[in-house]
């Protein structure tokens, strides 16, 4: 109830530009507006958002979401049972890199048949969490151990790993340097994709138009004190995309070529075509809210019709790619127009634009 009297009072307020100030830049767009064509860049960095300073956080219910999950976490289960079972029983090793609490996929690669598996959790109350899920369920093939994993040695290399390691984004959890590090030093086989699971990390982005964003600024609300971007859960229906999603970064866990640091080659920019059908859809979306929170009338159409025509930033998510025998599957399977379970948006703009026609993002 809280969070609805929020977002109605907001989006009540005006429907005026709204402040943000972003810092030096790690995404930059060109947008064609009403206005003249300007560069638009936002930026944050991968510890932001962290008030430990491990930054590890430990999520109770982020980890039961994902353990709940009826579409990812049958995925995973069915890609370690058929890898498993292509090997006659008790043969194969399986290392599980953030096993969390409920070493959930730990215990299906011991059930499956796996000689051993060990399990790294950087979190020290996850890991305890962990070895009681494990003595609870009289399994003894699976050790956890604490720590990072960069900073760790195993007795042996391992046949399998098993990695739910993607963030809002794909490298946002530090995948690059995590599996150059696994590539080099646990992985009996590190350029074949058999080795892994999932065999693949994606982040897909799209522009897009976010109400809040669009309606409140200072003085009720000051975006600058925002030090990460926005991140909402796929079903809030306050973020709109403007247009079809595109691949903003792939990362294939058996390449050999794979950047171990620093910034990623510079890549080609990416150009979205705003889709007038999709404007006048979320139109009509934000009107639907609207009513349900108390707007209505002339007020609803002019603020819907508003915001569905107004760039916030670009909206991000991750997506996994599991190899289920000759069919790769998207993991999570997409919700609500290809979103999945959380997306992230850099707000791009010192204040909402309202698009013409194009827009066109470099990453770095």
């Amino acid at each position: 109830m809280a969070t609805q009297l929020v977002r109605r009072d907001a989006l009540k307020l005006a429907t005026a530009a709204i402040s943000l100030v972003p810092s030096a830049s790690v995404l930059a767009a060109d947008v064609t507006t009403t206005k003249p064509t300007q560069l638009l860049r936002a930026s944050w960095t991968a510890t932001d958002g962290f008030s430990d300073a491990s930054f590890i956080q430990f999520d109770e219910g982020a980890y039961a979401a994902m353990r709940d999950d009826e579409k990812r976490t049958p995925l995973f289960e069915r890609a370690i049972q058929q890898r498993l079972a292509a090997a006659p029983p008790n043969t194969l090793t399986v290392l599980d890199l953030g096993t969390g609490p409920f070493a959930l996929l730990a215990l299906v690669a011991a059930r499956a048949g796996a000689k051993k598996v060990y399990t790294i959790e950087a979190n020290k109350e996850a890991a305890n969490r962990a070895r009681e899920a494990l003595e609870k369920a009289k399994v003894t093939n699976v050790e956890v151990i604490e720590g990072f994993s960069t900073a760790i040695s195993l007795p042996e290399k391992v046949d399998l790993l098993v990695a739910e390691i993607a963030g809002s984004i794909a490298s946002e959890e530090g995948a690059y340097a995590t599996i150059c590090d696994a590539q080099a030093r646990f992985l009996k086989r590190p350029n074949d994709s058999a080795s892994y699971i999932p065999t693949r990390i994606e982040t897909l982005a799209a522009p897009c138009s976010y109400a809040i964003h669009y309606a409140l600024g200072p003085p009720a609300f000051d975006w600058t004190k925002l030090k990460e971007p926005v991140r909402l859960n796929c079903r809030d229906e306050s973020m709109q995309l403007l247009a079809s999603p595109q691949l903003l970064e792939s990362i294939a866990f058996a390449d050999p070529q794979l950047p171990s640091a620093g910034l990623l080659p510079a890549q080609p920019p990416l150009t979205w075509t705003v889709d007038g059908e999709r404007v006048a859809s979320n139109a009509r979306v934000f009107y639907e809210e609207l009513k349900r929170e108390g707007v209505t009338g002339a007020e609803a159409i002019a603020l819907s019709d508003g915001v569905s025509r107004s760039f916030s930033g670009l909206a991000m998510w991750a997506r996994l790619r599991i190899d289920l025998g000759m069919n790769a599957v998207d993991c999570p399977l997409m919700a609500r127009d290809c979103l999945p379970h959380q997306v992230l948006s850099p707000l791009m703009s010192s204040e909402c634009h309202l698009i013409a026609s194009l827009i066109r993002c470099s990453a770095r």
